[in-house]
């Protein structure tokens, strides 16, 4: 049945299929025969004809169904603020791809109000009982004409049909698909008809409701298994050997709720099956490069947010942090004096920056290593090189070299002139395809490969099993933040991205299979070693001066400061103080002595051997860095490891997954892909990039600044009766003192330290207040 095509006449095209006439069985008189297949051509065309008008309807009511007054109303909002000079150019775009006499046929936000009511009525038109449309399968007597005609009138629309009314039923599907991923206990149903749900879960004694955070429980183990075997035996497939060598949880524990998020990855699991049962690879679908959308970001908004109904696209909401990331690169344009340079105030100022090297006089980023590897057909390749010069407190593009090509001057008329028509051209598409391996590099590798394959999921099944039978040890407790629901993000996000092959357009314009030659690679070539992820070090292997990531830099307007690098070295520090404080109240004495206990402690004993031997990064830091860690745990060693685990789990977890809001839904300024001709933003890539990350990424989990539980701590009280029954640590318990210092010094930087503030609506980053405790989405 697989790829299937039939003749006119019934017989299949393909050798050794079957045809419909095969299907009725020879020994059925002749009238019978007729009778019944009548019978069921008017059933199939009845039910044909059905979803064809649902669909029609749809798509006659996408304009009613969309414009929506608070989806309208948060569209001119963000509009209202951009920079005269930015609407003003992309109005041009806009007018030039809307001439009747423009080849390319771009779509723009002009030409989708025109053409969206228009193309309902036309199919409705077509498909009413009035227009014969189902006439010759109930009267012998009739033509085929309307029917034929219909349907050329179809595959002519097929282009906006597939924009006004997929996009459209995707988002609304998505709409309500999303909660079953995004709420875990201690978080509302984001819906009036939520208590439903909490009445049906109580009913079936399925415990999905509760406070945010629940304690371990004595004895339960996660059971540590390779992503290898678990993608065997799970899934029943076969990931690249070296998946081996890095463990992950063989199930989510009991006090990390997890039946709507295992229903909602069983519902893709169905969807999925069902479409490859019938010969679809569903992720092929999206490689289509048509239609493209014009460089008209409001158009591309007004688009990608249609039939979405959780919450807006100016919603700083759940995980989303919005579509201001718009407003924001234009505003530091023209901050910047840039006529159209688009990577040097990215480098300024955003998480990118995290790729920068620094030989004395430059800077530069080189994205070169991702150049071998193959491209989804149709795109652009990555790769690419840049330098920049630190002038007046930013960062000045000198040079890219893109495909063989170089370029200095980044005022080309001609490049300009393409860039009108929505064209890249020159040195815009080089800065765009750099852009482009900016982005892939920070999700493949800094995201997927560093967080969650190396560190995150390894770190949760090494703690949670290492103290199973003394799950109140303080270590364990102190760190029961930082490794909540990791295991459950990383096994359900790596089934998506390399079972179903997700990791398609969502982390790069690279095939699945690519991808994983290009981790591996990165595996052998550049093996990830903790001591070199401690921000001090990190810096300093990159050649960067100390007095770059100094608060005193960042409030100098003429001095360029790595605000990306400062803000994780500052927080890096606040951990350190958090540990050291951790470890005063729970061992107490000199140095030395700390180092007995701590030797001396077997539950620290053992969980750090397993940490040695199945923690790559750590292992290699031991091998290489003795100054940073050493086989045999000391204080000192336990506050350099778990400083920097913490940071990169929480703190840079965010920098590199939910941030990316400000380039996902940015695609004129910083795409995630390039069509290899330049031309345009290929809508059905840009659709699926939106949905994944608005409903799988963008997931809201408990966070560093909320109150914490009781059970973290030393002590706790409890008052009330119930459901009114709160527990909590005494404000005399000495560790909740730590931890409250901690959270203390954070809130006050995301209140008063400008590169910190400067956050969501008017930054790359998100705010402290919304920075999540661990690699829990």
């Amino acid at each position: 049945m697989r790829g299937r095509t039939l003749s006119r006449d019934g017989r299949d095209s393909r050798e050794g299929s079957i045809s419909y006439a095969s299907l009725i069985p020879d020994d059925l008189p002749a009238n019978t025969t007729q009778r019944r297949w009548r019978c069921g051509c008017v059933v199939a065309a009845t039910l044909g004809a059905s979803i064809a008008v649902a669909v029609a309807g749809l798509a006659a009511s996408v304009r009613l169904s969309h414009r929506e007054a608070l989806l309208d109303n948060q569209l001119e909002e963000l509009f209202a603020q951009r920079p005269h000079r930015a609407r003003a150019a992309e109005a041009l775009r806009r007018s030039l791809a809307d001439l009747p006499s423009n080849f390319s046929a771009l779509m723009t936000r002009t030409s989708l109000k025109k053409d969206e009511e228009k193309l309902g009525n036309e199919l409705w038109s077509d498909l009413a009982p009035s227009s014969g449309f189902l006439r010759p399968f109930s009267d012998p007597n009739s033509t085929w004409a309307p029917v034929l005609r219909a349907w050329h009138g179809f595959k002519a629309k097929g282009t906006e049909l597939f924009v006004l009314v997929s996009i459209f039923i995707t988002g609304a599907g998505l709409s309500e698909f999303f909660p079953l991923l995004n709420v875990v206990q201690g978080f509302p149903w984001p819906s009036w008809f939520g208590w439903f749900f909490d009445l049906l879960w109580w009913l079936l004694r399925i415990d999905v409701n509760g406070p945010k955070w629940k304690p371990p429980v004595k004895g339960e183990k996660m059971g540590a298994v390779s992503f290898h075997k678990l993608a065997d035996e799970r899934w029943d497939v076969k990931l690249p050997s070296f998946f081996q060598d890095y463990v992950t949880g063989e199930r989510v524990p009991s006090w990390e709720d997890h039946f709507r998020h295992a229903t909602g990855i069983k519902i893709i699991d169905v969807l999925v099956s069902s479409m490859r049962a019938f010969g679809f690879e569903p992720i092929e679908m999206l490689r289509l490069t048509e239609p493209r959308f014009a460089f008209d970001s409001e158009g591309l908004t007004e688009l990608a947010w249609r039939g979405f109904r959780q919450f807006g696209p100016t919603d700083i909401k759940f995980a989303s942090n919005g579509v201001w990331g718009i407003k924001l690169v234009e505003d530091l344009m023209e901050k910047y004096g840039t006529k159209g340079e688009v990577l040097g105030p990215l480098m300024t100022d955003s998480a990118f920056s995290a790729h920068l090297t620094f030989d004395g006089e430059l800077y530069h980023i080189d994205m070169s290593a991702l150049e071998p590897y193959e491209p989804i057909p149709g795109y652009a390749r990555l790769g690419g090189r840049a330098s920049f010069r630190a002038e007046q407190g930013r960062l000045k593009t000198v040079y890219m070299s893109y495909n063989g090509s170089n370029y200095t001057d980044f005022e080309d008329p001609h490049s300009d002139e393409m860039y009108s028509k929505s064209i890249r051209y020159g040195w815009r598409m080089a800065e765009a395809s750099i852009i482009a391996s900016l982005l892939s590099m920070t999700n493949l590798i800094l995201h997927v490969k560093d967080l969650h394959l190396e560190l995150s999921a390894s770190f949760q099944v090494i703690t949670v099993d290492a103290f199973a039978n003394n799950p109140t040890h303080p270590i364990r407790r102190m760190l029961d933040p930082f490794i909540s629901r990791s295991v459950q993000a990383t096994n359900d996000n790596f089934k998506l991205l390399f079972e179903y092959k997700a990791a398609d357009f969502s982390l790069a314009p690279l095939p699945t299979s690519e991808q994983l030659k290009l981790i591996e690679d990165f595996i052998e070539t550049r093996p990830l070693n903790l001591a070199d992820m401690d921000m001090t070090r990190y810096g300093t292997l990159r050649g960067m001066n100390a007095s770059v990531s100094s608060k005193e830099a960042v409030e100098d307007p003429d001095v360029w400061s790595w605000r990306w690098h400062y803000r994780a070295l500052t927080v890096q520090n606040l951990y350190d103080e958090l540990l050291q404080c951790w470890l005063d109240v729970h061992f107490p004495g000199s140095a030395e002595e700390q180092d007995r206990q701590i030797r001396e402690d077997p539950d620290i004993q053992h969980w750090w051997s397993v940490m040695v031997r199945q923690l790559r990064p750590l292992r290699r830091a031991i091998g290489t860095a003795p100054d940073f860690a050493t086989a045999v745990p000391t204080s000192r060693g336990l506050r350099q490891t778990l400083r920097t685990i913490l940071v990169w789990v929480s703190w840079i977890h965010e920098d590199v997954g939910h941030s990316a809001a400000s380039y996902v839904y940015n695609p004129v300024y910083t795409p995630m892909f390039v069509p290899e001709d330049g031309l345009g933003v290929p809508v059905i890539s840009f659709a699926w990039n939106t949905a994944a990350y608005r409903g799988f990424v963008f997931l809201e989990r408990a966070t560093l600044l909320e109150d914490p539980p009781g059970f973290w701590f030393d002590s706790v009280e409890c008052q009330g009766l119930w459901w009114w029954r709160h527990c909590a640590a005494p404000s005399g318990d000495t560790s909740l003192g730590c931890f409250s210092r901690f959270q203390e010094k954070l809130r006050k930087l995301g209140e008063e330290d400008k590169a910190f503030s400067e956050c969501e609506k008017s930054g790359f980053y998100s705010c402290a207040g919304r920075v999540e405790t661990a690699v829990s989405s």
